[in-house]
């Protein structure tokens, strides 16, 4: 029995190793590629001509008629959102103009009855000197 040794002393534990699925659902595959230099391909299934890949949590087809198609989907999503995009922007400049005339309609109605007022008081001022001659 050794004399100065330390009877309670605890295992080491050992290390862990990284889990991947979690570092790349939080950070994403690029991340969990470039950092952990993890070589992570989608998940293809070919059945006959038919061949898809899971990427992104989804099942995106690769070849054939659905690829195809798929690949206009996507292409067609991002012109409808970026013509609902300009459509908001659109929207947004005709309600500046339209405030805009308003506010300058106004003025012109304040600046009109303005106008009306001096000319009828100039009138009566007018009137009144003609009575008193």
């Amino acid at each position: 029995m050794p004399l100065f040794s330390n009877k309670f002393t605890p295992k080491t534990i050992p290390v862990r190793r990284h889990d991947t699925s979690v570092v790349r659902n939080e950070f994403g595959s690029d991340y969990a590629s470039r950092e952990l230099s993890i070589d992570l391909n989608p998940v293809k299934i070919k059945l006959g001509d038919f061949e898809v890949s899971f990427e992104e949590g989804q099942w995106i087809p690769v070849s054939g008629r659905a690829g195809a198609a798929y690949k206009e989907n996507l292409r067609l999503k991002k012109e409808l959102e970026q013509l609902e995009e300009e459509n908001n922007m659109l929207r947004l400049k005709f309600e500046i103009l339209l405030d805009m005339m308003t506010d300058k309609t106004v003025e012109a109605e304040q600046q009109q009855q303005t106008d009306v007022q001096r000319a009828q008081s100039l009138s009566s001022l007018k009137k009144a000197k003609k009575q008193k001659w």
